[in-house]
């Protein structure tokens, strides 16, 4: 009775993650289309923030996101991150150059997404991460090429997810001041600009302003150009994992200088979106706590 017991309690973990024990998924949004899902949530949540009274000045949130397959694997894995400028109500506001204004529930925004891919992604998703023997330790190794990037919209961005049913995961939205906000304008006008160019691993390109990948795209939003950290890429920072690290970063360096304006739980603070092939069935890949069910 005692190896039988033994034996179960071992196997109870194997079977949790084979996905045998399924987690309560929300089903309740599972026929609307995965972008309008999550930019409803966005917009609930931070009307929420604003109250039912008058709003008397700017406000700014950011949206971290990230998307994995089941087993992370690097090359269908993304990280990225949405800012959002709420006007004040009944105020006149100087716009920012470029970003286009949006209405909701009669209040006027502005956002941004920080989506760092090769400039075809969408019509050749084949990510090259690491290629040769060793390279995930020794960056001289690693015979992926350097790419164009480009900028994705939340949108596109979402539909990438989508095509692969990854699971995504949002955090917050997290309130920010005005100089956090105009930063992360500068990272968008530096990657818009044309000079920086996009590879998966970018040890080796990071500080000479060559290429960047999407985890440093969009981290150390407080300095103007991100240096990465420890081990910089290849250690399993992509992903869940790759926004989670970002999020700690902003937590001990951003919200020191005061950009950030609240506490992050990188672990609570994260809801996800996950694929299911039929209403109310098993989910492939559930790796959150808390998911709703997506199929479109």
């Amino acid at each position: 009775m005692f190896f039988r017991t033994f034996i179960l309690l071992l196997a109870l973990p194997i079977v949790a993650q084979a996905g045998l024990f399924q987690r309560d998924v929300d089903f309740s949004n599972y026929d609307v289309p995965l972008y309008t899902q999550i930019v409803n949530r966005i917009k609930d949540k931070i009307s929420a923030r604003l109250g039912e009274g008058t709003n008397t000045r700017d406000r700014y949130f950011i949206i971290p996101f990230a998307y994995e397959d089941k087993g992370n694997h690097p090359e269908f894995s993304h990280s990225f991150i949405s800012v959002i400028r709420v006007f004040a109500d009944n105020k006149q506001s100087k716009l920012t150059p470029g970003l286009q204004t949006r209405r909701y529930k009669n209040r006027e925004f502005e956002a941004f997404t920080i989506s760092w891919l090769p400039r075809d992604f969408m019509s050749n998703p084949h990510l090259c991460v690491f290629e040769g023997p060793g390279s995930r330790l020794i960056p001289q190794q690693n015979k992926c090429p350097i790419s164009p990037g480009r900028n994705f919209s939340l949108e596109e961005t979402i539909k990438l997810a989508v095509d692969d049913k990854n699971a995504v995961a949002m955090w917050g939205p997290y309130e920010i001041d005005r100089k956090g906000f105009d930063v992360g304008v500068r990272r968008k006008r530096l990657l818009d600009g044309g000079t920086i160019k996009y590879r998966a691993d970018d040890r080796l390109y990071r500080k000479d302003k060559v290429a960047v990948s999407c985890f440093h795209a969009m981290a150390g939003l407080d300095e103007p150009f991100p240096n990465g950290g420890l081990f910089g890429t290849g250690f399993m920072m992509w992903g869940f994992n790759g926004t989670a690290r970002v999020l700690i970063e902003y937590t001990e360096k951003a919200r020191y200088k005061g950009l950030l304006l609240e506490p992050v739980d990188v672990k609570n603070d994260r809801y996800g979106f996950v694929y299911a092939p039929a209403r109310n069935g098993l989910v492939p890949y559930d790796p959150v706590r808390n998911a709703s069910a997506y199929r479109r």
